[in-house]
Order: C-alpha cells, then sequence, then structure tokens
C-alpha cells in the first residue's frame, strides 16, 4: 500500500476557480428535458457528481446529494489520496460555497467507512492518514479515520494509542489527528462529554485541550443527531452554562467549537456583534467567548483582524486569536501571510506584540515551522521579530482555539 501522498491545491489551480459562474437564463433549454436540480436528484447514486450535487436548490438534498457522491469517489480505491484531491478541488470550486462548508462535515463518515472496509488499524493508521494541511474535507476525512479505529483505542492507556499521531510528517497533521481522537473518544464514551474529557487529559497538557476541541465538536454533532452520533444523556445547548462549567483547559476549546458548530442567529459583521454575544461575561468565560465569536466573523482574516482593532486589551488579544489564518492555506503566496501578520501594526503597543506572537504561532502551524525564516525574519523591529519567532517556537504546545 502506498502512503498517501501530499494533497497540493496550487494557486494557478485556485484561481481558475476565482472566476464567476456564467448563470443560464433557460431560454435556450429543451422544455421536455430535465432541469439540472431534477436530473441530479434522479440520478443514480453512483453517477451522481459533485458539480450536478451543486445545482440542486434546496439545501439538504444538495448535501444529501453530496455525501453520496463523495462516498462514490472512494469506491473501490485502496489509496484515499487521489479522491481527496478531487473532493477538494471540488469544494475550492463550487461557486456556491455549499461543498466546501459541508465537505468537512460530509467527509467524517467517509473517513469512518473507508477505515471499516479496508481494516485500518492504529498500527496502520498512518499509511493512510492524509499528508496535507487541508482543513476541510481532507481533515475531516483525516478525523473520521481516526473514529474508525476508536475501537481499538485502549482506554486504560489512551496516551500509547494517540502516540500514534507523533508519527504524522507537519504539525498541522498532528493536530488533526489529536483532533480526531477527541472524536474518537466521545463514540468510545457513548457520547458522554465528562468521560471523554477525561480521556484527552491523560494525554497531556500539549494535546488534550486540542483532544477537547475534537470531543466538543462531536458533542456539538450529538446534540443534533449529526455524524451517526448518539444523543447524550443530558443535552446542554447553551455554551454559557456548557463552557462555564468546564475545567480551564478545556474553556477556550469549548467556546472555540460551540459558535462554530451551533452559529449565532445574526451574523458576525463587527465588534458589537461580537459584544453582544459576550456581554456579561468575564474572565476567561469572556476572553473564549470573544474568541468564538470572532472565529465565525466574516471569512477574510484580514477583514477578521480590521474588527479585532475596536476592541482594547485582553478583549483585543482574543478577538486576535479566532483570526481564520487555516483560510489562506490554498491559496496564499508567503507575501501574503507576511502582509498578514503585519496588520498587527493596527493595534496599540501593548497589544501589538501579543498579534505577532499568535499570528506567529498558528501561522508557523500552516507552514510547519517554514513562516520564521521567510516571515518573522522579515519584520523591521526587533522586538516584532522576536514575538514573532516565540510564537514560532511555541507552535507544538496546544493550540486551543484553532482548526
Amino acid at each position: 500500500m502506498t502512503r498517501v501522498r501530499r494533497v497540493i491545491l496550487g494557486f494557478a489551480v485556485l484561481a481558475a476557480f476565482a472566476a464567476p459562474a456564467v448563470a443560464c437564463s433557460g431560454e435556450d433549454e429543451d422544455p421536455e428535458s430535465s432541469s439540472p436540480s431534477t436530473a441530479a436528484e434522479t440520478a443514480p447514486a453512483e453517477e451522481r457528481s459533485l458539480q450536478a450535487c451543486g445545482e440542486i436548490a434546496d439545501a439538504d438534498a444538495a448535501r444529501d446529494c453530496y455525501a453520496q457522491a463523495l462516498a462514490a469517489l472512494f469506491a473501490g480505491e485502496d489509496d484515499p489520496a487521489g479522491p481527496l484531491e478531487e473532493a477538494a478541488v471540488a469544494a475550492y470550486s463550487d461557486p456556491t460555497g455549499r461543498l466546501l462548508g459541508d465537505c468537512h462535515g460530509l467527509m467524517h463518515t467517509v473517513g469512518r467507512e473507508f477505515a471499516a472496509e479496508h481494516d485500518v488499524t492504529l498500527a496502520s493508521l498512518m499509511t493512510f492518514l492524509p499528508q496535507s494541511n487541508e482543513p476541510g474535507c481532507t481533515a475531516g476525512f483525516a478525523h473520521g479515520l481516526v473514529t474508525g479505529v476508536a475501537p481499538q483505542i485502549d482506554l486504560s492507556r489512551p496516551a500509547d494509542s494517540a502516540a500514534v499521531c507523533d508519527e504524522t510528517d507537519t504539525r498541522y497533521q498532528r493536530y488533526s489527528c489529536i483532533h480526531g481522537f477527541g472524536h474518537a473518544f466521545m463514540r468510545l464514551a457513548r457520547e458522554d462529554l465528562d468521560g471523554a474529557l477525561q480521556l484527552c487529559a491523560a494525554l497531556g497538557d500539549a494535546s488534550s485541550p486540542d483532544c477537547s476541541q475534537g470531543a466538543f465538536h462531536d458533542y456539538w454533532f450529538a446534540v443534533i443527531g449529526a455524524d451517526d452520533t448518539e444523543p447524550p444523556d443530558e443535552v446542554v445547548d447553551d455554551p454559557r452554562e456548557l463552557c462555564g462549567a468546564q475545567d480551564p483547559q478545556f474553556v477556550r476549546p469549548c467556546w472555540y467549537r460551540a459558535f462554530i458548530d451551533d452559529r449565532p442567529d445574526q451574523p458576525v459583521d463587527g465588534a458589537e456583534d461580537i459584544e453582544a454575544l459576550c456581554t456579561g461575561l468575564d474572565g476567561l468565560q469572556r476572553q473564549a467567548c470573544i474568541t468564538a465569536a470572532s472565529v465565525v466573523g466574516p471569512p477574510d482574516p484580514s477583514a477578521q483582524l480590521a474588527i479585532c482593532t475596536e476592541f482594547e486589551g485582553e478583549d483585543a488579544v482574543s478577538c486576535i486569536r479566532g483570526t481564520k489564518v487555516q483560510n489562506l492555506l490554498a491559496t496564499a503566496a508567503p507575501e501574503d501571510l507576511v502582509a498578514l501578520i503585519r496588520q498587527c501594526d493596527g493595534f496599540p503597543d501593548e497589544t501589538k506584540l501579543e498579534c505577532y506572537r499568535w499570528l506567529g504561532k498558528v501561522l508557523a502551524v500552516l507552514t510547519d515551522g517554514a513562516f520564521e525564516e521567510f516571515g518573522c525574519r522579515s519584520l523591521p523591529d526587533a522586538a516584532m521579530r522576536r514575538a514573532c519567532i516565540e510564537g514560532v517556537r511555541s507552535m507544538n504546545g496546544a493550540l486551543e482555539t484553532f482548526s
């Protein structure tokens, strides 16, 4: 079995996807022919393409179509690399954006089914685990793959089982693997959050918060009955109550997943929207809430940072922690990453260095440490460089608020 090759979505390829879709008026269509939506919905599952699914008007029907089309990509495939690349390219090229939004969750199921069909074990997990930092389809497959081997985990020694994640090639892949163990622990605990978090805690300070983010992710799946989960015995769907009851090491991951997986009713377009979601909270709970609200703000990390400049002190730092640098993974050139971190200059001195420190850390995760050389060391000020490098060299610790 060949080791899964790295999925690379080239900038040139994605540039082609930026062209606007051409809308058809329908005036030239044969009135007797099926509409694209009807054709996609009535076609046999094995014939449904991801592109055709995107033409279905109803969002739920389109999601079901995507689920079947993604599963069909992997049918009869022993090496998931090719189907993963095809899925990721289709997600980034979808003009509706729906596949990109749905792909991560849908690929959980695909990964679990692949693990079952190919008898994936903890020992063979690295043979199949994707070698890509792509956070959508590919990371979802990875999380499903790890969940698929959950029955093989020795619950009396969870850290020994999770040590397989140390064999990954990059820091992002190790994070994704540990996140997957959080999902796996939830399934083994039959969606008992406290039980899963105890297993995460056994992984040590560098991994337990990131494991817990996977557990909270699975918890919200269970609340709505998604991803073949069992409903929890007691449902707490208010993040203030849920996260307020957590051990301090799990507070930030708890809030981070709460707004991602159960979106606020109103869009988060400015600092006033973040403030509205977090009013009345203080200390760590407020910090974590602001990060969580920031992360569901504008998809452009530059726009997010602009919103964060409206806050002061610890609130500003917490907002910066929600910056979605992973959205730059597929398309950003090195100079774009440098331009992003230079936006830290827009903050007051007491916040600026914290901004350089945090973005240095997460951009290093994105580039597997390479950002220190082409990013941090290119900064014009010694204090900026020092803070950025400190961030890079902390990337192997817990990330807590990252996806």
